[in-house]
């Protein structure tokens, strides 16, 4: 069974945590997480992207002219595709981009990243997030200091942290995501993931 070092911030061990092996010796899966980098950018993908139809554009729906007996074409009102500044036939409209992306995959393609992580020694588990405060300075000298963290990390609690949230957003290199709401592009998106204790025991729970 694998099995991980638990830190303090002072980069000293304070013991270990056991992993299941389903979950963090899964095998690298490049085509799953790409599929599942996909799926989640489709479904935050917003259409911008609009033309107007024949009831949209401005115009009356009076018939033009009578059908017959003038010598020239039929004709119905002027917001029709056949004149300028008629309507669009089947331009682009507002739509849902998503697509349904199993659950499975979308777990399996988490394992598969939490176990590269893990195998390139670049997830490391705190005993817990202690911060007295929410000032920037010190969780960046905490974290580039005894840690060594000077790339885009990715820091993970259990619940939601005030002083830990308040103190990362302000660093473009910091994120926070909770446990449970960890997706495969915030794994990717980031060189090292910092976990609390209590909640890589949670993820290691869940997904397993």
């Amino acid at each position: 069974m694998s099995e991980i070092q638990v830190r303090s911030w002072s980069n000293r061990k304070v013991g270990t945590l056991e992993l299941n092996p389903t979950v963090f010796d899964y095998p690298w899966k490049e085509h799953l997480v790409w599929e599942a980098v996909q799926a989640y950018q489709a479904g935050g993908r917003a259409g911008t992207h609009k033309t107007k139809n024949r009831k949209l554009v401005s115009g009356g729906t009076r018939k033009l002219w009578r059908q017959k007996g003038t010598g020239r074409a039929r004709t119905g009102d002027n917001r029709s595709p056949l004149w300028r500044h008629g309507g669009i036939v089947h331009g682009p409209q507002p739509r849902d981009y998503s697509w349904k992306f199993p659950k499975k995959m979308r777990s399996n393609a988490i394992r598969s990243v939490l176990a590269q992580k893990l195998r390139e020694g670049k997830l490391i588990c705190l005993s817990a997030f202690d911060l007295k405060d929410h000032k920037t300075s010190a969780l960046e000298s905490a974290l580039a200091g005894k840690l060594g963290l000077a790339a885009k990390t990715l820091l993970v609690p259990l619940e939601d942290e005030r002083n830990l949230e308040l103190a990362a957003r302000n660093n473009p290199r910091l994120s926070v995501v909770r446990a449970l709401g960890l997706s495969v592009v915030d794994l990717i998106d980031c060189d090292t993931v910092v976990f609390a204790e209590d909640a890589l025991k949670r993820l290691n729970e869940v997904l397993a």
